[in-house]
């Protein structure tokens, strides 16, 4: 592999890290601020499921609590 090619290879999989952190970051605060309606709860697990799947079984499990 030329130098340029995993420069760009680099590059890309900083951006796919960052942005999948943001999300990351969005849905949490989400979590942690939503009222304890279970509409709420209901709309932050849609969120969290489309989001970030690996955060999904996470996100149910803070909701739960918070019951």
């Amino acid at each position: 592999m030329s130098e340029n090619r995993v420069k760009q290879q680099l590059n890309k999989l900083k951006a796919e890290q960052k942005a999948k952190s943001t999300k990351r970051k969005f849905v949490e605060n989400y979590i942690n601020d939503s009222t304890n309606k279970f509409e709420d709860k209901l709309n932050a697990v849609k969120i969290t499921q489309k989001a970030d799947q690996d955060l999904f079984a996470n996100a149910i499990k803070v909701l739960m609590k918070k019951n």
